[in-house]
């Protein structure tokens, strides 16, 4: 349940988060409206915003909060977090280990619900997940072919009033193939709704020391005396996981069916250089980062001790990396939403007889009815996403320190 705030990882404050504050100050009373007394189930509740999103869900008195996430180890630890903390003490809670679209995750959904709320936070989240063709199955697999599967579940069987799904940047002129599995994710869930259920989904910036991510390898590698490390030239918008939880929530209530939220700025404008994160982070720890070439150099330094710690800096040369972020790409427009920090994206039409046919490929594929090379699975993919692209790369971040 780590969640460092911007402010003392001394990234501070910026102008989309003031104007997050204000929308949520004068959404809340609509949202705690919305669903006191509320029945909501939260898939990927044990990842950063999903955990996020609980913590603020909890505050706004559901009756039921049903959680579901394959890391048993993340909802032990959730669990124990709420109950020390007091937390939830008149919402009937379920903490369940389960593949969300597997068939006992479809079962639970269908024995508790029906839902008014369905929040989707499961996803394979890692550009690095591409890295083979077994790694990218599995990939396309959560991201598209359960996601349509559990949507098609909740509109057949009446389970849900309003689902929500979190997208990404990546999603806006996808140029890897996570990037253009939440792309297929959007019109996949959409499509499945049909007017038949209120569908509406969000993409926003890097969450700040979210699993997984760079940042959060700051405080790993600074615990255990090692040399951080950060991409030359790249910059990406940090927020933080409440303001990530909160734009979802925000994004349920006032995006129509069919649409995305997006932050409502130029991201360029408020973008950091990732070398400048590790920088601040050092900073207030008492440090003065000291930017490097090679391990060798980093190796160095630590060995010095004292004040001055290596950055080590890392071409930006690995697959589906852009060097900043983009939220609405060719062929989609920007609609008003009446927030001072999220507009809503109306998607770029796509043909859904050719949206099903390249769905019904995936399924079969990362079922293992057919067999499919990388380069079968990009083609398949722009035969409904004709722009993409897979910008590929000798280089993997696996690689990478």
């Amino acid at each position: 349940m780590l969640d460092p705030t911007l402010e003392a990882e001394g990234l501070g404050r910026t102008d989309f988060s003031r104007a997050l504050d204000a929308d949520w100050g004068a959404r809340e009373p609509q949202i705690a409206d919305q669903l006191r007394g509320a029945k909501v189930l939260v898939t990927g509740a044990a990842g950063t915003i999903g955990a996020a999103a609980v913590r603020q869900l909890l505050a706004l008195r559901p009756a039921v909060l049903e959680l579901v996430d394959v890391d048993e180890n993340g909802l032990a630890r959730m669990a124990r977090d709420i109950r020390s903390r007091g937390e939830g003490a008149a919402v009937a809670l379920g903490f369940n280990a389960l593949d969300f679209a597997g068939w006992p995750g479809l079962a639970l959904a269908e024995a508790a619900g029906p839902f008014d709320l369905v929040l989707d936070f499961a996803a394979v989240k890692h550009v690095r997940s591409e890295k083979n063709l077994y790694t990218l199955l599995h990939m396309l697999d959560v991201n598209v072919v359960r996601q349509r599967r559990f949507a098609e579940r909740l509109v057949e069987r009446g389970l849900a009033g309003r689902l929500f799904v979190v997208s990404t940047d990546k999603a806006a002129d996808p140029a890897s193939f996570m990037g253009a599995s939440k792309l297929l994710m959007e019109a996949a869930v959409f499509d499945a709704a049909s007017g038949a259920l209120t569908a509406s989904a969000a993409r926003f910036a890097n969450v700040a020391y979210s699993s997984g991510s760079l940042l959060e390898s700051y405080l790993q590698r600074f615990a255990a005396r090692q040399a951080l490390a950060a991409p030359r030239d790249t910059r990406r918008y940090f927020i933080s996981a409440r303001d990530g939880a909160r734009i979802c929530l925000l994004a349920q209530l006032a995006c129509p069916p069919g649409r995305i939220a997006v932050p409502r700025f130029d991201p360029a404008s408020g973008a950091i250089l990732l070398a400048d994160t590790a920088a601040a982070f050092l900073a207030s720890r008492g440090r003065q980062a000291a930017f490097v070439e090679t391990p060798a150099e980093a190796e160095a330094l630590l060995a010095k001790g004292g004040d001055v710690w290596p950055v080590l800096l890392t071409p930006r040369d690995t697959a589906g990396e852009k060097e900043v972020e983009v939220f609405c790409g060719a062929g989609e427009t920007a609609e008003p939403l009446g927030l001072g920090a999220l507009e809503a994206v109306r998607p770029a039409p796509i043909d859904r007889e050719s949206l099903r046919a390249v769905l019904a490929d995936l399924a079969r594929f990362v079922a293992g009815e057919r067999r499919a090379s990388v380069a079968d699975l990009e083609r398949a993919i722009g035969g409904v996403l004709p722009g993409f692209r897979h910008a590929a790369a000798q280089a993997s971040l696996d690689d990478r320190i």
